[in-house]
């Protein structure tokens, strides 16, 4: 209903007659990007409300565990009389697109209405930036109606201004994934995971994060060659979309493997090599248990996923030949040797296998994977500070 333009009450009122923020990320990764930015943000405009949309129902699960808003909602479909309803009633003075969600009718109506459009990590992949040039006049239209383009890395600068955008508002600002504040030395959430998912004496401990459909059984003969080397061999996996878990499930029974939900494990004990993730927002933590980390959507043509939250703990990280939509961090990493990219799962079997029998150079990758991470940290300085000056206008 909410993506209808029917809003709950609670939200209307939160809004009445105040300064509003409206912050919006498509699902998961994008919510995490934009932790730092609200975090920021509240500290910078105090008197403001932060409202918080997403499209999926993991990101709206998410944001409400990750992000200090004073509301949250469903993203309105793209339809000028919905948009119109929705901007109507919440008014925002500032609106925060995370990445690159260039909804034409949502922007052209945010602009009758005097809102300021802002793009943050902004992020035109190659193949989108394809797409986007078949339609140059219209592209064009749609982001002049964006007031500042705050890029993610110099190749996202070119191809948006390639595409049309003005260039005195265009900025290259730095990735806000990189601004993840954990602390790796931190053992309470690591020991207490552990003792959850009772592998305190598992070693060693394989995570294979967000994987995707037709990803999980390119997994199973992986699994089988590490556990018939390192018995006490436990693999975590996480599946995109929790929702599949059931799929998985039968998945391996049909293999002959074992496996448990994580939900379960908190009323029964262990007796599976494979721990199944069915819940939402602990990927993140869990990685702080891994010797070898897996990332997925990158083994199929999925565009990969967010390598620098295994980075944070200092983990060895593979990937598959499939890092589209990650691409430029991806290249950062593999020219520090902080990752490790395969061709398909028999290299990731044979390069898995050898780290795991040369643990210093496995450490070695981990150690230059979170240096990395330091590194390119400040991002959300540099976008609220731009911010700031948007607002004072």
């Amino acid at each position: 209903m909410e993506k209808l333009g029917f809003l709950p009450g609670n939200l209307r009122r939160e809004v009445k007659g105040e300064a509003v923020i409206w912050v919006h990320a498509v699902s998961v990764g994008e919510t995490a990007a934009a932790s730092p930015i609200c975090k920021q943000i509240r500290k910078q405009f105090p008197g403001a409300k932060i409202i918080f949309s997403t499209v999926t129902q993991t990101g709206q699960t998410m944001a409400r565990k990750l992000i200090k808003a004073d509301a949250f909602f469903y993203f309105p479909f793209d339809l000028p009389v919905i948009v119109k309803k929705v901007l109507t009633e919440l008014n925002p003075k500032l609106i925060i697109i995370m990445e690159t969600e260039l909804w034409p009718n949502f922007i052209r109506i945010a602009n009758q209405k005097g809102c300021k459009v802002v793009l943050v990590n902004g992020r035109i992949s190659k193949r989108s930036f394809r797409r986007y040039k078949l339609f140059t006049s219209f592209t064009r239209k749609i982001l002049s109606g964006i007031d500042l383009f705050l890029m993610s890395s110099q190749e996202d600068t070119d191809h948006i201004l390639s595409l049309g955008a003005e260039k005195k508002k265009v900025f290259c600002c730095g990735n806000t994934k990189y601004e993840l504040k954990i602390d790796p030395g931190d053992e309470g959430v690591k020991s207490r995971l552990a003792q959850e998912l009772q592998v305190e004496n598992a070693a060693p401990i394989l995570v294979a994060g967000s994987s995707h459909a037709n990803q999980e059984e390119l997994l199973i003969p992986l699994y089988k060659r590490l556990k018939a080397e390192f018995n006490d061999l436990v693999m975590i996996l996480a599946p995109r979309h929790p929702e599949r878990v059931k799929e998985i499930e039968l998945l391996y029974e049909k293999a002959g493997i074992r496996t448990v939900r994580r939900t379960v494990l908190q009323r029964q004990k262990r007796h599976a090599p494979v721990i199944l993730l069915d819940s939402i927002g602990e990927l993140l933590h869990l990685y702080s248990l891994a010797d070898l980390v897996f990332v997925g959507g990158s083994l199929v043509k999925s565009g990969g996923h967010n390598i620098l939250e295994p980075a944070v703990y200092g983990r060895t990280i593979f990937v598959g030949p499939y890092m589209d939509d990650f691409k430029d961090i991806l290249n950062l990493f593999l020219e520090h040797d902080a990752c490790i990219q395969v061709k398909n799962n028999k290299e990731l079997e044979e390069k898995m296998l050898f780290y795991l029998k040369n643990r210093h150079e496995a450490a070695k990758k981990g150690r230059n994977a979170l240096e990395l991470v330091r590194a390119n940290q400040g991002a959300t300085e540099k976008i609220t500070g731009l911010l700031a000056e948007l607002w004072d206008e």
